[in-house]
């Protein structure tokens, strides 16, 4: 009889050793600070070298970045494509030559801003190379004007993103607001 009430304990299917633990969650890739603080400073130089030196842009502070969990990288700065004349005590408005010559001097640095925001894409995916293809990189760049500006066909901002994969090869998406 004991025999008897032994055979069902026997004919139990043991459960896999892969279902009896919990799964380990995946541990999420990170840059390192001095990574993420790296890429701050390269563009910001990247952003200063993009015009002549006798006309320079202005940051008009450091260029921030982070990462976000499951998401990507973001970057932002804040630029003037021409370091611009202000009103004060000694001059009150801005001569209307003054005023053209500086909007010309923006239009044909758009282009080139926007060329040097691609190639700091590339320089993000490079950086970030451990993370997933599918992560994002994105860009922005906050255009500054003065208040006297005429800023017709000209953006307030430009932003460029694209996954990991695609920043890399170059093949990114354009924003303008």
């Amino acid at each position: 009889l004991f025999l008897l009430a032994l055979a069902p304990a026997c004919a139990q299917i043991a459960k896999p050793a892969a279902l009896t633990q919990p799964a380990a969650a995946a541990k999420p890739v990170r840059l390192s600070a001095s990574s993420l603080r790296e890429l701050e400073k390269t563009f910001d130089g990247r952003l200063l070298a993009m015009a002549d030196p006798n006309e320079p842009v202005e940051l008009m502070g450091d260029t921030r970045g982070l990462q976000l969990e499951g998401y990507g990288l973001v970057f932002t700065s804040e630029v003037s494509l021409v370091v611009t004349p202000s009103i004060n005590p000694f001059q009150k408005e801005i001569p209307k030559a003054v005023q053209t010559r500086v909007h010309q001097r923006r239009v044909e640095r758009l282009p080139v801003l926007k060329a040097a925001m691609k190639e700091m894409l590339r320089n993000m995916s490079a950086a970030a190379s451990q993370l997933p293809a599918n992560q994002q990189m994105v860009l922005a760049v906050r255009l500054y004007y003065g208040t006297w500006e005429d800023t017709t066909g000209m953006p307030a901002e430009v932003i460029l993103r694209a996954d990991r994969t695609k920043a890399s090869a170059g093949t990114v998406e354009t924003e303008e607001r």
